[in-house]
C-alpha cells in the first residue's frame, strides 16, 4: 500500500492566506462556499491545503475576497514583491478590516491607542492574574 501524499508547501500556504483573508473581511466559510459554488468543507479543504485550488478558481477565490491573486500567494516566494500577510489571530484580522472602515482619523487614533493601552495592562500583568 502506497503512503498517502502530505500537502504540497504551496498549497498550505496559499489556502492558509485564503484562510487568512477571508477571516479579516469577516466571511465564513460557508459564505464563500456559495460564492464559489462549493460546499463549506471544500473551501476547508482548500485551506488546509489538502486539495490543491485550480487557476480558474483562485481567479474566483481573489474576486470573491476582493483580493489579488498576488496576495493569495503570500509567503510563498521570498523574492517575491507581495506584502506578506500577519501571521495572527482570526479575531486580530477581523478587527483589522473593522477598523479600516473608521472614517474619522481621530476616531482611528483613539482606537489605536485604546488596544496599545489594553495590550500594555496585559501584558504588565502575571499570566493567570485576574482583576
Amino acid at each position: 500500500m502506497s503512503k498517502p501524499k502530505s500537502p504540497n508547501e504551496v498549497d498550505v500556504t496559499v489556502g492558509r492566506n485564503v484562510r487568512r483573508i477571508r477571516n479579516m473581511i469577516g466571511m465564513s466559510q460557508e459564505t464563500l462556499g456559495v460564492e464559489l459554488g462549493l460546499t463549506f468543507q471544500q473551501v476547508q479543504k482548500y485551506e488546509k491545503g489538502t486539495n490543491r485550488i485550480s487557476a480558474s478558481k483562485l481567479v474566483a477565490i481573489s474576486q470573491a475576497l476582493d483580493c489579488s491573486i498576488a496576495q493569495l500567494f503570500a509567503d510563498v516566494d521570498a523574492s517575491s514583491n507581495s506584502v506578506p500577510l500577519p501571521n495572527v489571530s482570526a479575531a486580530a484580522l477581523k478587527l483589522a478590516g473593522e477598523f479600516d472602515k473608521i472614517s474619522s482619523d481621530s476616531q482611528r487614533s483613539a482606537v489605536a491607542k485604546l488596544v496599545e493601552s489594553l495590550a500594555r495592562q496585559d501584558t504588565s500583568r502575571p499570566a493567570g492574574a485576574e482583576e
